[in-house]
């Protein structure tokens, strides 16, 4: 049923993951929150004997949402809507503990919505203006004579736009995505995984600035336009790549430098002189 009543906003929200590049991770969210489910099904606590109707509060708050959606004319507030409608359902068919369980699996669904017109433009032209400051940055520390205006990169007499698609949002969102997936699989304290998900923006913007100054430097070696396309568009995957390995090496850095230790009680350690006495 709900999928049935969903089913023009799941239209929409797949047309945002076909046509708008920063939203083509979209096709993986839904696989991805399966998988987080199959890897904490050694914690499911089991359906309830009975129905829960309680869940029924949830999907009211839903439609309560998509009311609101409707007249504010903002479709992306009926497709957030579908985060407590699915957590309302899982409550009234499983329960609430297992509601609770696949709490961080549902939340994940998150990273397949669109973000609002106006925080999308918002972060982007706040990462444009960031990028391009750190990008000048680090081609005047290799040697290059950059200087930066707006959103525009020189280089001598090269100009380099630094355009709302190269602003870094893609690479901010599919890392953002990519720590949150990470941390709930880490079975570490909450602090560790927050480590992971703040870490996401600096590295994203770091990334994308090393992108532009790939870009800069190539582009004074290569002139033709079709050279300068093709290294446009593969310093994006191999920045994507990139971005997904330094945060994969800050996890391993971060577990190595914070491992676990067991901690006991003077009353373990009496117990243990005792057992071996």
């Amino acid at each position: 049923m709900l999928v049935y009543t969903y089913w023009p906003t799941l239209i929409w929200v797949v047309d945002n993951w076909q046509n708008e590049p920063d939203y083509g991770h979209g096709w993986f969210v839904l696989p991805l929150a399966i998988y987080l489910c199959y890897q904490r099904a050694d914690k499911f606590p089991g359906v309830a004997a009975n129905a829960s109707w309680g869940g029924l509060s949830l999907i009211a708050f839903a439609f309560a949402m998509r009311v609101a959606s409707r007249m504010a004319y903002a479709d992306f507030f009926d497709a957030y809507s579908i985060i407590p409608a699915t957590a309302g359902a899982v409550w009234c068919l499983l329960g609430l503990r297992a509601m609770f369980w696949s709490l961080p699996a549902i939340g994940f669904l998150f990273f397949a919505i669109p973000l609002p017109y106006q925080m999308e433009s918002g972060l982007s032209w706040q990462l444009q203006g960031v990028a391009t400051e750190l990008s000048t940055f680090m081609l005047r520390a290799i040697g290059l004579p950059a200087v930066s205006e707006a959103h525009v990169v020189w280089i001598g007499d090269e100009q380099l736009m630094v355009e709302e698609a190269c602003s870094g949002l893609r690479i901010f969102v599919g890392m953002a995505a990519c720590a949150y997936f990470w941390a709930v699989l880490n079975d570490r304290h909450w602090s560790d995984r927050m480590v992971l998900i703040v870490a996401a923006l600096p590295l994203a913007i770091f990334v994308n600035a090393l992108r532009i100054v790939v870009i800069g430097v190539f582009y004074q070696w290569i002139d033709s336009s079709t050279g300068q396309h093709m290294i446009h568009d593969l310093s994006g995957y191999l920045m994507i790549a990139a971005s997904f390995a330094l945060l994969g090496a800050i996890a391993a850095y971060w577990r190595q430098v914070y491992r676990k230790v067991p901690v006991m009680t003077a009353r373990d350690t009496l117990r243990g002189s005792l057992g071996h006495s």
